[in-house]
């Protein structure tokens, strides 16, 4: 069912996560393995395509608080199950299904795990299966972005925290929910204050440090540490490479640090590991605008549009990869479809500070300066004052040099 689809990705992305904790066993992003859901697919034709010697498939559905898991090992060669099983428990017991596809995995390839192996896997997140539900429904609406997505999500950890005061990955994402905010929306010192006193109750109730140094570095990247919240972000994901939105943080930060050829290099790394979190695209898009590689961005853009179009047939109603797929749309001069999906972000979130910014790059990419112009300042007005990332922006440098422009974002004293 379409209303359970975060928590079936959410299991999918944990028992791959299982997995790559078995030092014997390579596994595959979260990206390169959710491309194949909902499609008809063998577990040969995977294997081919990946490279893979043995595929893991499966399904799963709820009835209240009924969980039906059904799981096979397959030998992508032979097209051969291994091993098979279904599980047909309560959903409180979601984590124990999950270690034990994992045990039962590595009995199967005959992997002996080690007792820190066998730690790993039945270490929890949280005892409350309610509080795991909040923190996947949050993560959902917070890769969105937007305002009130984010108060959205922002709610949902708060009552995940509330179930499970040690539920350290739910405090993570409140606090990197709160810096976020306040860089986008509302810069006002309380929003920093209560990330840091998040990633402290993080830091105090678990384990789960790669996701801690993600809420690390992006209270430093609000607050323009952005040299720090590049090494804070790439130890968290030497640790944990499919970290949601670490390479989105990281691109980002090493873009406003100026750092752009970097953030070409890592690119392919970033896609390949991006998962659900469309935003990784963002600043790979902008590095390549800015290092004027006119060809590369235009190549790119047709990738990114694809991504966009990928995640709306999934989420129609989500506003930010709606206006993100209008301004690829311009740059293709595609002018009709990019004023079709602007006017539909803006229906969906009149008065998002977001939603906003975006539309000023659409008209800039349509070379209507003026609207550009009108939008940026509606952004502004409704809280987004980074300079340094508006200057920065290829796709604005249309409206460098007028006086409302340079009033709103003036470059750096020296």
């Amino acid at each position: 069912m379409k209303e359970d689809e975060y928590l079936r990705d959410g299991i999918t992305e944990d028992i791959t996560t299982e997995l790559s904790k078995i030092k014997n066993l390579k596994t595959f992003s979260r990206a390169m393995v959710l491309a194949y859901r909902d499609k008809s697919v063998t577990a040969g034709q995977v294997g081919k395509e990946l490279g893979a010697s043995y595929v893991l498939v499966g399904s799963l559905r709820r009835a209240g608080t009924r969980l039906r898991i059904n799981a096979q090992l397959v030998d992508a060669a032979t097209d051969f199950p291994l091993w098979s099983e279904r599980y047909d428990r309560e959903m409180k017991d979601v984590f124990e299904v999950q270690d034990e596809i994992a045990q039962k995995i590595a009995a199967a390839l005959r992997i002996t795990l080690s007792p820190q192996e066998q730690q790993a896997l039945s270490a929890k997140p949280t005892e409350n299966l309610q509080a795991y539900d909040l923190y996947l429904r949050g993560r959902n609406y917070a890769r969105r972005v937007g305002r009130q997505d984010l108060q959205v999500a922002l709610q949902m950890y708060e009552n995940a925290v509330a179930l499970d005061p040690n539920f350290a990955l739910a405090h993570a994402a409140l606090a990197s929910v709160c810096a976020e905010y306040y860089y986008h929306f509302e810069r006002q010192q309380h929003w920093i204050d209560r990330a840091i006193a998040a990633t402290q109750k993080a830091s105090a109730s678990g384990h789960e440090e790669p996701a801690i140094q993600c809420a690390e570095a992006w209270v430093a990247f609000a607050e323009g540490r952005y040299d720090e919240a590049v090494n804070k972000i790439q130890m968290a994901l030497s640790r944990n490479q499919d970290l949601d939105g670490g390479y989105y943080l990281l691109g980002r930060s090493m873009f406003a640090a100026g750092r752009y050829q970097e953030v070409v290099d890592m690119m392919e790394e970033a896609l390949a590991h991006s998962s659900e979190n469309y935003n990784t695209t963002i600043p790979i898009h902008n590095a390549l605008g800015a290092l004027g590689k006119t060809e590369a961005l235009k190549n790119y853009t047709h990738r990114e549009a694809a991504i966009y179009e990928a995640h709306l047939k999934k989420v129609p109603e989500d506003a930010r990869a709606r206006v993100l797929l209008a301004g690829d749309y311009a740059s293709m001069g595609r002018r009709e479809e990019a004023k079709r999906e602007a006017d539909m972000a803006m229906a969906l979130r009149p008065d998002d500070t977001m939603i906003l910014y975006n539309t000023a790059c659409v008209f800039a990419a349509m070379k209507n300066a003026d609207e550009a112009l009108t939008a940026i300042k509606k952004a502004w007005e409704a809280g987004f004052r980074d300079a340094t990332w508006t200057r920065q922006d290829p796709d604005l440098q249309i409206l460098h040099g007028h006086p409302e422009f340079e009033r709103l974002y003036p470059p750096p004293s020296v």
